[in-house]
């Protein structure tokens, strides 16, 4: 199941897919919740529709009318779990009062992958299988850049230039992807649990936003 709106489109923040009303809404409800619990302390693979099903006080026929598969119930937690994560940033943007913003909003994204681990490394599993399937998230994705350098050029009294957004977006890509790498491959020799991963991962976000990169190419920088 693509979790789209019946009409297409990639759901709106705060708009939980698929669309449906009622009892309906709330059993879907129920059973993101049930599986975000449960993927706390069990893989993705592990997690199984009875268990669901159980958490959520709804019959396993209930799971299959609604979501289709377990693989496809996966991407109805990534967008439930992303739009919480921008309603985060939303409230740590509106209370920010300085350039620590960047960093908070960052800080509080890390948590939030700590806190849903396996979750996202079966997102990142099942990139790396279907690369195509990264698509359909993008919209929210890239949505997290753009407000911090809107909230920060709110706080500077100008909007940033485009080389300072361009350097803004490329730093974050890099901060997630040492994240990233680490969740999938782990790789070392940092390691995600350690004190002193956070710091660095924000300290190399600090260099890269500080570093003079190639202009990017129109269709890149216009995105």
């Amino acid at each position: 199941m693509n979790p789209q709106s019946s009409s297409g489109e990639v759901p709106k923040p705060g708009v939980l897919p698929p669309a449906v009303q009622g009892r309906s809404r709330i059993t879907a409800e129920l059973f993101v919740e049930a599986a975000l619990d449960l993927l706390r302390t069990r893989t993705f693979d592990e997690l199984s529709v009875a268990d669901m099903a159980k958490r959520a006080g709804r019959s396993v026929g209930a799971f299959y009318q609604r979501f289709g598969s377990k693989d496809d119930f996966l991407a109805s937690l990534l967008i439930s779990y992303m739009l919480a994560g921008e309603r985060a940033a939303a409230r740590l943007l509106a209370e920010s009062r300085d350039e620590g913003l960047l960093e908070a909003v960052l800080t509080e994204s890390y948590e939030g992958l700590m806190r849903n681990r396996n979750l996202w490394h079966a997102a990142l599993r099942k990139s790396a299988q279907n690369p195509g399937f990264w698509a359909q998230f993008l919209p929210i994705v890239q949505q997290r850049s753009m407000t911090m350098a809107t909230r920060l050029g709110e706080l500077r009294g100008r909007p940033l230039d485009r080389d300072e957004v361009y350097r803004l977006r490329v730093a974050t890509q890099v901060f997630n992807s040492v994240i990233n790498n680490q969740i999938l491959n782990n790789p070392g020799p940092l390691t995600l649990n350690t004190p002193e991963f956070l710091p660095t991962a924000l300290a190399i976000f600090r260099a890269v936003r500080a570093m003079e990169l190639p202009a990017p190419v129109q269709a890149d920088a216009d995105r």
